[in-house]
């Protein structure tokens, strides 16, 4: 098989990089490659997230017939991770190697926090919850954790809640409280 250059713009977190690299055989949306830039001698590992063929999108096709490759870079990812606390979310973003697996149900520590791991999204679109399922960060689109903190409900002073049944339903009003 001749290898030929290929357009290949890779995706690493918020920039993008342009590269010109050597490619053969079929490539397919979802192939891990190893792209070496033959400008400045860097390499990335990549996920292939999608192939240009003319003036439109195909899912696998030989290498001598891209026109541009759409890759990110999968040796060091950023995971979202979502904490909530009652009625609001606190999103934290961590970086790690592409490889590092999060487990459902484990504890994950972040800024000197442990966060258990409730659910995983994938970038598939799927979502992994059963206890024990292990997932790349690379494959991870966001983690769902809980902080273990439990959030004491405020009831305001000089306020109290009544329970009364009145014939057969049940009401809660509010009575204020001299105090």
């Amino acid at each position: 098989m001749e290898k030929v250059y290929v357009r290949v713009i890779v995706s690493k977190g918020e920039r993008s990089v342009h590269v010109r690299a050597l490619l053969s055989g079929i490539i397919r949306t979802g192939d891990e490659l190893l792209i070496d830039d033959e400008a400045t001698g860097e390499a990335y590992p990549v996920k292939v997230t999608s192939i240009e063929v003319g003036d439109k999108r195909v899912d696998s096709t030989a290498a001598e017939d891209i026109k541009t490759l759409w890759a990110r870079a999968i040796d060091e990812v950023t995971v979202k991770i979502a904490v909530s606390h009652r009625q609001t979310t606190e999103s934290i973003e961590m970086r790690v190697p592409g490889g590092n697996e999060f487990v459902v149900g484990e504890k994950v520590k972040v800024n000197n926090r442990e966060l258990k791991i409730i659910r995983i999204k994938i970038r598939d679109g799927g979502f992994k919850s059963r206890r024990g399922t292990a997932v790349a960060a690379k494959d991870i689109r966001r983690i769902y954790a809980d902080s273990g903190i439990t959030v004491p409900k405020k009831i305001s002073r000089g306020e109290r809640v009544v329970i009364k049944k009145r014939e057969s339903v049940w009401s809660l009003k509010r009575k204020e409280t001299g105090s």
